[in-house]
């Protein structure tokens, strides 16, 4: 060879590396926008309409990435062993459940859990109730509900699917809630409380500090009949918190996307909740299109994809030995098909499904967790343990699931090991129990969540509590105190209550260790109409949509009225108080009428939203590719 032979030999092969890399960016600016396009661009671990330059300067801010001898191996997990039910639904019960568990390991062994239970069945459908053993599971303490909604606030119509981790002295639980008008439990968004006890009491983020009437950690700002974000899930790396919710809504062509979206924040100041930043999508759980002329090998698949069905919400953990993170889920939930099935990760941002867990898992499962530490991590050495919720073998009454806690084994493979797919779910009839013996109180509340009186006016607070087998019983009223509330707005003599001023208060009451929140309104007798609209102002401090996103983004405004309560708008309510939504510059988007964002150029304009009772407000919308 030649000295000039040796020189040109490089180029030759940078020009030709040079001509497939500007190949490759025109296939993928080609690429078509639909639905399905954006999916495979996600599942890619591309994010749709972050710009590129400010993906590269995130990356060149970043510390250089220590590779993992497991980063090309994945994880094998099994259920071994099938496990033992910690909760029955009573014989007779109605509804009656204690679904999406979050366990908690502690480093002496004991274990904490919580879970979404049963609420009042009529103002609230869903509280957090939790249970503690110190002998490994192996027996579990007395029911406790620690977490319920703040009526006439943004949670007021449930608190479900928690999720804890510790850190620096407190207990954080992640839930979901909405104020839906329609009763439907759409529109949700994720919320957090703290508290220095796993039994409580605990106070939610406001916004701005702990204690106050909630406001959301994640925000759902998609259209008005989506069921929203929620079922968060948290691990802490460091100092770094991972968030992930679930997302479930409509694009812009009405189809229903699902993902699990992936925040993260740094915990090292106060109001951390504020300071949440995206990152990505981990995965698209979207059902699968079923297509009847497909042929393929399993009918969990058709051609080469995996068919997503019913898929629910994630629990993630960080499995400490491998240097990854692992994500469970089930699919086709309630089905008599239904399964775990698992993912895993490098950097906790994108995900890989690896396989379905059959072997040992009860059919009609959903709504899972794995056990872990107060960091979300699963430590070299550590029990693990996934439990689930579920309905067994005919089982077809909503509402009426066991809870069952299963051991599980986590190794390390060269390639995805998919051969439990091939296996199947225990086909076993779920059993009831018997009612809970305990007449303990688990549970304290008064006879309104929120009271009405005006200036002067004085009235007793009755107040119940409520055993195990949600059966309520009279407070004594010597042993409730009541604390919390605004001075200037009331007096509390015993359990009489005196409106001094108008306005709006939260009491909280207490009664053997048990604390809730009830709301009182004041009005002024001069003053306003209850119905009169008195505020009328966005959710959000802005929106932002992206030509290529696979969610529509809408506008859904929220309202207060002179009796202090508070309403978000569904498209009913937007069409009759004549709600209209005028951009500064039409070229960047438009807005339907239900309030959908229609996103047409890059750049940012200014959203005037304005309804027939002479009230407005105005919201910035940042449009991106």
């Amino acid at each position: 060879m030649s000295h000039n032979e040796t020189n040109r030999t490089p180029i030759k092969k940078n020009l030709a590396l040079i001509f497939i890399f500007i190949l490759l960016l025109t296939l993928t600016g080609c690429e078509e926008q639909s639905f399905h396009g954006i999916q495979k661009k996600i599942r890619r671990g591309l994010t749709p309409g972050k710009h590129t330059e400010e993906a590269e300067d995130d990356e060149e801010k970043e510390e250089p990435e220590i590779i993992s001898p497991y980063y090309d191996s994945h994880l094998k997990l099994s259920v071994t062993e099938s496990g033992y039910d910690v909760f029955k639904p009573a014989r007779g019960a109605g509804y009656d459940y204690r679904y999406g568990p979050s366990i908690l390991l502690n480093d002496d062994g004991s274990m904490d859990a919580w879970f979404s239970s049963a609420g009042d069945g009529t103002q609230e459908l869903d509280w957090i109730l939790y249970l503690h053993s110190d002998d490994k599971g192996e027996t579990w303490t007395d029911e406790k509900i620690v977490l319920s909604p703040t009526p006439n606030s943004k949670d007021a119509m449930s608190v479900c699917d928690p999720d804890v981790f510790y850190h620096d002295g407190y207990y954080y639980i992640g839930y979901t809630s909405t104020i839906d008008p329609t009763g439907q439990g759409i529109c949700n968004n994720v919320f957090i409380a703290r508290s220095e006890n796993p039994d409580g009491p605990f106070l939610k983020w406001d916004g701005k500090g702990w204690g106050g009437p909630p406001e959301p950690l994640v925000c759902y700002d998609g259209v008005w009949n989506g069921w929203g974000v929620g079922e968060p899930s948290f691990v802490l790396l460091g100092d770094v918190l991972y968030v992930y919710t679930t997302r479930d809504a409509g694009a812009a062509d009405n189809q229903r996307v699902r993902s699990t979206e992936v925040r993260t924040v740094k915990l090292d100041r106060e109001d951390w909740p504020n300071e949440l930043k995206f990152k990505g999508y981990a995965v698209i759980r979207t059902d699968t299109p079923k297509d009847p002329s497909a042929n393929s090998s399993s009918p969990k698949y058709y051609g080469e994809e995996y068919i997503y069905s019913d898929c629910d919400s994630w629990d993630v953990a960080y499995v400490e030995e491998y240097q990854k993170f692992v994500a469970v889920c089930t699919n086709r939930r309630f089905n008599s098909g239904s399964c775990l099935l698992y993912y895993d990760s490098n950097d906790g941002v994108y995900f890989e499904r690896i396989s379905e867990l059959n072997e040992n898992v009860i059919c009609g499962c959903h709504n899972c967790g794995i056990m872990s530490d107060g960091s979300g991590h699963i430590k070299k050495g550590d029990p693990v343990m996934a439990g689930y919720a579920y309905a067994g073998q005919g089982g077809s009454s909503w509402g009426v699931w066991a809870t069952r806690f299963a051991p599980l084994s986590i190794g390390i493979s060269n390639l995805p090991d998919r051969s439990e797919e091939e296996l199947e779910n225990m086909k076993v009839s779920m059993t009831r129990g018997s009612r809970r013996s305990s007449q303990d109180a688990i549970f304290i509340t008064a006879d309104n969540l929120v009271s009405m009186c005006y200036e002067g006016y004085s009235f007793n607070l009755g107040c119940s509590w409520v055993d195990s087998n949600r059966i309520y019983h009279r407070a004594d009223a010597s042993r409730v105190t009541f604390s919390g509330y605004d001075e200037n707005l009331i007096s509390v003599e015993g359990n009489t209550v005196t409106a001094l001023s108008a306005g709006k208060t939260y009491i909280t009451i207490e009664y053997e260790g048990l604390t809730r929140q009830i709301c009182l309104c004041i009005m002024d007798p001069e003053g306003m109409r209850a119905s009169k609209l008195t505020r009328f102002y966005s959710p959000v401090d802005s929106y932002e949509a992206a030509i290529s996103s696979p969610y529509a983004s809408a506008i859904r405004p929220i309202v207060t009225y002179g009796d202090y309560s508070i309403r978000e708008l569904g498209y009913a309510e937007i069409s009759a108080m004549g709600v209209t939504f005028t951009p500064d510059d039409a070229a960047i988007c438009e807005v339907r009428k239900d309030g959908q964002i229609i996103p047409l150029s890059p750049g940012k304009t200014v959203i005037t939203v304005s309804c027939s009772d002479g009230l407005s407000y105005r919201v910035p919308v940042i449009v991106t590719e």
